[in-house]
Formats: C-alpha cells, structure tokens, sequence
C-alpha cells in the first residue's frame, strides 16, 4: 500500500534540515577561530618567553661583567628590544628587571632574593597588558569568540655560578696543517722544523716536527684560547679550568720517534678552597706552550677526550651545585673511537653540558648531535676570527645560567 506525504510535510523537513545544517556550520566556524587564536597565543607566549630569557641572561651577564646595577638594567631592556612578540619587538622598562641573589639548594633548585646584595641574578618580569608598557595582543577572531586581546605575564631569573670547565681540545696531526682547509699543507718556513737529514721525504719532515708557531692551526687555536683565558677573567668569580687534549695512541716513524698518548689531563680541575685565576690562566698557558714545542699527532678520537672530560669535571675536585661545562673543540672529522654521541648522552646524564666549536669543516651531524644532548651551543668555524670570536662568546656566556 502506498504511503502519501503532503507537500507542507516536505517543505518542513526540508527547512529543519537547513536550520540543523546552518547551526553546524556555525558551530564549526567557532571553533575553527577558537582553535587558531588559541595556537597564537601559544606562540605569543613563546616568543614572549625567547624575549624573557634573553633579557634576564643579557642583564646576568653585565652584572657579572661590569659590576654595575644599572649596565644590568640596561642590558636586559636592551636585549628585550631585540626581539619579536607578536610581529613587533618587545618591550619592558627599568621597573619591571630585579636584581638580588640566587642561592642553590640541595635538591638543586635555586632560590631568588630580590634587593639581597651582593647581587649575583637578574629577574625580569615580562607583562602583555596587565598595565605593562607592552600592550595586549588583539586576536584574529575576537568579535566570535568574545575574547578580543590576550594577555599574560612570564618571569625569568639568570644568575651568576659557580662553573667548571674542562678545554677538551683535538691535538691531532691535522692540527700542524696551515688554515687553508687543504689536507696536508704545511705553513712555510716553520722555525721549529726539524733538519732535514732526518727524514726521506718532505712530508715526513712537517709531519714529525712541531707545529708552526704562528701560522699552523694549533697555533691559531692557542690564540683563540688566549682571548677565552681573557674573557673569563672578566668575572668577578672566574671559571675553574682544567684542560684535555686528545688525538689517539700514536708513534713517530722518524725522529724524535716519542710516542703520544691517546689523551692526556694537562691541567687538572683546581679545587675551590684557596682558588686563584691568575694561577689556574699560567698553567693552562705553560701547558699549551708545551705542546707547542712539541711533536703533536695521531687520529681523531673525539670520545676518548670527552670521555676524560666527564672524568675531569665529575672527579675530586668537582663540586655538586657548580655548572660543569666542557668546550669540545676539532678540526676534524671522528674516525676513531667510540660512538661521540654516547659520550655525550653520558655527559649529559652527569649534567654537564657540551658545547663543540669545529675549524675549517663544514657544519657536522655528530658535533651538532653531542651539543644538543647536552644543551650546548655548536660553532662551525671557517678562520681565525670565527674561533676567537667563538671562545669569547663562551667565556662570557659561561657563568650566567637560567635558575627559572
């Protein structure tokens, strides 16, 4: 039997369709707003939180720098001003950066005084809105959503610590080559090479001899460490320092046929009682001074230096709550060894961070590896001014660390 439904009935079924359809739509328009001004203020609160740290770490370092409460203001709105929130650079004023002390506690968190002196930390309290110089974010979909500006606060406190470190420094052959980034070439007319009746060819001759003493890598090297030498003893509390140079196991064929270990403690980590900068700074340079004069080679065992490393810093000497810190510096390649990488997941489980600086190579997977499972920085440098340049940013990096 047939059923018959009236037109009106149609014509109602049709319209409650479109009534539901709409609604939907509606719903779903709602949504999609809330969700893409929800995603830019989570990237307004990231890049608030980039400008934040950088500030407190900028203000941190003047302070310890300087000694001057007002060059650590400066620095933090300074360095505040240099970056984007919200498509425009960001701004704080001078009220808004405290500066007192951090202590660290047992359970290796920190605690910040404000006003207690002597100032050691920077803490700077970063406002969108709120009555901060830095007004509110206005949304993309606010007249949907009800909400049409957002506003929020972040902090960050940078201090001054205590920090250990450990120059972990390639001395393989390579290192005696001159800085043209070509394999085997020597700097010319090198004063400490050896006389030539010693050897059979030429080669041989650089290859025994020490390296140039102005113009070889290594000697490029001692210069960038001298301006990291320099810069650290800016600091009121300057680093503790011990130095690791490595290569691998190796023999000279030819005169003066010494043997050179695989890695060696140069200079070990000095204890803190009764510390002093200019003592620690002579036996780092007496050390390399050594070296210099001497008949440097072998591979590239990058982990057995970071190896000794972690020992170093996490030995007697070392101290619990001190920012322990390794500078790993090559001019080639891995090729011998153990995998880098897990040398530096172990440095990083002894909470030591790893920063790499390489000369003359391109930018390396590995290096890049070992300082991001650390939290360090990576330097891919190509000349003498990019390394100084490198090892004066470290050193006045190296006190100042984020305690919140």
């Amino acid at each position: 039997m047939k059923r018959w439904v009236c037109k009106e009935q149609q014509s109602s079924r049709r319209g409650a369709a479109h009534i539901l359809i709409a609604a939907m739509l509606f719903t779903f328009i709602l949504i999609a707003a809330m969700m893409v001004d929800f995603a830019y203020m989570q990237l307004t609160r990231t890049e608030l939180r980039t400008a934040t740290d950088a500030a407190a770490k900028a203000g941190a370092e003047a302070l310890a720098r300087t000694q001057d409460a007002n060059q650590a203001i400066a620095a933090a709105v300074q360095y505040a001003a240099l970056n984007k929130v919200a498509n425009r650079s960001y701004s704080i004023s001078n009220s808004d950066v405290s500066l007192g002390r951090v202590t660290g506690q047992n359970n290796g968190s920190w605690t910040f005084t404000a006003n207690a002196t002597p100032y050691n930390a920077v803490r700077v309290n970063a406002k969108i809105g709120n009555s901060g110089s830095f007004s509110a974010v206005p949304l993309f979909f606010g007249g949907a959503t009800g909400k049409t500006t957002f506003s929020t606060n972040l902090q960050a406190t940078a201090g001054q610590q205590e920090v250990e470190v450990c120059l972990c420094l390639d001395r393989s052959g390579s290192m005696k080559f001159d800085m043209s980034g070509t394999e085997w070439a020597y700097p010319a007319n090198n004063p400490l090479r050896y006389p030539s009746n010693y050897y059979p060819q030429g080669m041989w001759r650089d290859y025994c001899s020490p390296p140039h003493p102005t113009a070889s890598r290594w000697a490029v090297l001692c210069d960038a460490i001298d301006v990291f030498l320099y810069e650290a003893g800016q600091f009121q509390y300057p680093p503790r320092t011990s130095l690791v140079t490595w290569a691998n196991t190796y023999t000279s064929p030819y005169y003066p046929n010494n043997s050179c270990n695989a890695v060696d403690t140069n200079v070990a980590l000095p204890a803190a009682g009764g510390f002093v900068w200019s003592t620690n700074k002579t036996q780092v340079e007496s050390a390399l001074n050594t070296l210099s004069a001497s008949n440097i080679g072998g591979g590239t065992n990058l982990s057995t230096g970071l190896d000794r490393a972690v020992s170093v810093l996490t030995g007697t000497n070392g101290r619990a709550l001190s920012n322990k810190v390794i500078i790993l510096m090559t001019d080639g390649q891995w090729n011998d060894g153990r995998d880098p990488v897990l040398a530096a997941q172990d440095a990083a489980n002894a909470g030591i961070t790893v920063h790499c600086v390489s000369m003359l190579t391109s930018t390396q997977a590995t290096l890049t590896q070992v300082a991001s499972i650390t939290g360090g920085q990576y330097y891919a440098t190509q000349n003498s001014a990019q390394l100084q340049q490198a090892f004066r940013d470290l050193a006045r990096s190296l006190p100042i660390v984020l305690t919140d």
